[in-house]
């Protein structure tokens, strides 16, 4: 039987076939670059880095690069790009700081760059989310080629709700998408009212083609250092396969699916329902022992389906699963008021305007 990739993949794997093609000849050039970095509380901070030779859009790395990293002008780590031009130091910061420097020498040629620094805590679980389709409807021909994405709409109550999950947990967006199209990506993410949060993209377009790959090598390094990235939010059985393989819970959002949960994943219809995930099992999600557990299937979790409110009622569906249970449920009716909502997000259109209440 043959293996039908999702509409996602397939659409992303289409637009960098064009660039191929589109691209296939000019001049090279040298880019160096670094990612927003990471500092806990006890002042160690991961910073990355990549060098490599760029042709159009294609990129290709340039190996044994020197690279110092520096922050407030002094130098904190040094290390040497691999084969693909990437480079990663875990150094230890004494003072916070807003941003962070590096300096390379490539080929005789100086090159330098500055990226951000976000604060987090090591207390707090992380949560990786996708991009495409899960929080972006996105229209590869404004992604790849138009200076700005004008065209890409948000996935309803996205904003809201990661928002909402800014405030207990720390996010950070993981794309597949190519490494050029991370400013745009950054843009689209401001101009939507997304959380600023740090963006990890794929290194090369042929990332994106093997998405399989790509994901299973970022998830692999970044849960070295990152050892709370335990919640994976996505929409297809790739991130949910990605997430899984090292330890994480995955969140699908698939507006066809059924709200259940199998094993380690749950798989949700709405940016709504997956607010009210999160509320209804607050006590499991922001611990990162007993989230740790639910992805192992020895914690149960609450997954809330809101069936349209009827004549003043709603019906909030509740489904446990647990180690050896399946997946049991029954049904509690509740007043229209108790319509279930993510924070402040908005209220579901078959609710009243006068549900104003928060979720028991």
């Amino acid at each position: 039987m043959c293996y039908k990739a999702p509409v996602k993949h397939r659409r992303l794997a289409i637009g960098v076939l064009l660039i191929c093609v589109w691209l296939a000849t000019g001049c090279a050039t040298t880019t160096f670059e670094v990612d927003d970095a990471v500092r806990f509380e006890d002042g160690q901070m991961r910073m990355v880095g990549f060098a490599q030779r760029k042709r159009g859009w294609f990129l290709s790395g340039v190996e044994g690069v020197d690279v110092s990293f520096a922050v407030r002008g002094a130098e904190v780590a040094r290390a040497v790009t691999d084969e693909r031009g990437f480079v990663k130091v875990v150094a230890d910061v004494d003072a916070p700081s807003e941003t962070f420097q590096a300096a390379a020498t490539i080929s005789g040629e100086s090159y330098a760059d500055e990226a951000r620094v976000f604060a987090w805590r090591r207390d707090r679980v992380m949560i990786a989310c996708d991009i495409d389709s899960t929080i972006s409807a996105t229209s590869v021909r404004a992604l790849f080629f138009d200076p700005i994405d004008r065209v890409s709409t948000p996935i309803e109550d996205s904003p809201e709700v990661l928002h909402q999950l800014a405030r207990t947990h720390h996010i950070a967006y993981v794309t597949a998408r190519p490494r050029f199209t991370q400013g745009k990506t950054r843009t689209w993410l401001e101009t939507h009212g997304y959380p600023d949060e740090p963006i990890i993209t794929s290194l090369t377009a042929g990332d994106a083609l093997a998405q399989t790959g790509y994901k299973t090598r970022t998830f692999r390094s970044l849960r070295k250092h990152y050892t709370n990235l335990l919640i994976g939010i996505g929409n297809t059985d790739i991130d949910a396969d990605s997430y899984g393989s090292h330890g994480m819970l995955a969140i699908l959002m698939q507006p066809k699916a059924q709200p259940v949960r199998e094993g380690h994943v749950v798989r949700l219809q709405s940016w709504q329902q997956i607010g009210a995930f999160f509320e209804a099992n607050a006590a499991v999600l922001r611990d990162p022992r007993r989230v740790a557990a639910a992805a192992r299937g020895e914690e149960k979790l609450v997954i809330p389906a809101q069936a349209p409110c009827v004549r003043g009622r709603s019906f909030f569906l509740l489904f446990a699963g647990g180690p050896g249970s399946g997946v049991s449920f029954g049904a509690d009716s509740v007043e229209a008021a108790d319509c279930p909502r993510p924070g402040n997000a908005r209220l579901p259109r078959s609710c009243s305007r006068t549900s104003r209440a928060t979720p028991r």
